[in-house]
């Protein structure tokens, strides 16, 4: 039985997640809630390019992980691509503000 119906997920590492708690937390609601709306846009595309079997966004770091800047935001994301889970967890996320 093929996975290829059910969607794509995000998880983000206890880093990634800090970041995104620290945003919310400074009082930075609105970037946090656009960094969440980012990860989930990034799972659909990257999730229909790898069903498609086409390159995932980002540059290949060669050691299994992409990077991919948030655009018009300070905001750099490493995630790496778990096909068999059809998962992408973020390793990194750094904010530069």
């Amino acid at each position: 039985m093929s996975d290829s119906g059910r969607g794509w997920t995000v998880f983000c590492n206890e880093d990634a997640a800090n970041v995104l708690e620290a945003m919310r937390v400074g009082g930075h609601t609105e970037l946090h809630d656009q960094v969440v709306l980012f990860l989930r846009a990034l799972a659909i595309e990257a999730g229909a390019a790898a069903d498609a079997g086409k390159p995932l966004p980002g540059l290949p770091m060669g050691d299994g992980r992409y990077n991919v800047d948030v655009p018009q935001l300070p905001i750099l994301i490493s995630y790496t691509p778990y096909p068999g889970m059809r998962e992408f967890r973020v390793t990194d996320l750094l904010w530069l503000g």
